[in-house]
Order: C-alpha cells, then structure tokens, then sequence
C-alpha cells in the first residue's frame, strides 16, 4: 500500500513542530531547520526522502533521528 505524499516543506515543518516539543530544544536549530528534506532515491520500500546534514554527525541526536524514521515511514515526498 502506497503511503500518503507530502511536499518537501509539508515534512520539514512537521519535523519541526515534532522537535520542538522535545525537552530542551525549543529555539535550537537543528539541520531539520538548516537543512530541510531532500528527496533521495527509494530502495525496496524504503524513504524516498531524508534531510540535508549541515552539522556534525557527533551533535546528531538519537530522539531527533527516531522523529525522521518515524516520518519516514508514514509519509513520502511528493514527486
């Protein structure tokens, strides 16, 4: 069953109201906010979209990175 599409800034504010209801980092840019979603190409039923790292891998945080899997699996980008 196909998933339901949303456009590139559809998902980065969803990201982005999901992130900021962590403790913590209200107000805080992440590369969710830096970066935005990029479209990648899909393999076997995996996400046809992911966001653009503009930070350092080592800053990178577990809670945010299960808010994108998450997402990923309920939404696609639209073409």
């Amino acid at each position: 069953m196909a998933k339901p599409t949303r456009t590139a800034q559809q998902l980065q504010q969803m990201l982005i109201q999901r992130i900021e209801n962590l403790p913590g980092i209200r107000g805080q840019q992440t590369d969710v906010h830096r970066g935005g979603v990029i479209g990648i190409p899909a393999e076997e039923s995996g996400p046809n979209w992911t966001v653009r790292i503009v930070s350092d891998r080592g800053a990178h945080r577990a809670d945010i990175a299960q808010i994108i899997r998450t997402l990923q699996g309920q939404f696609d980008l639209e073409d």
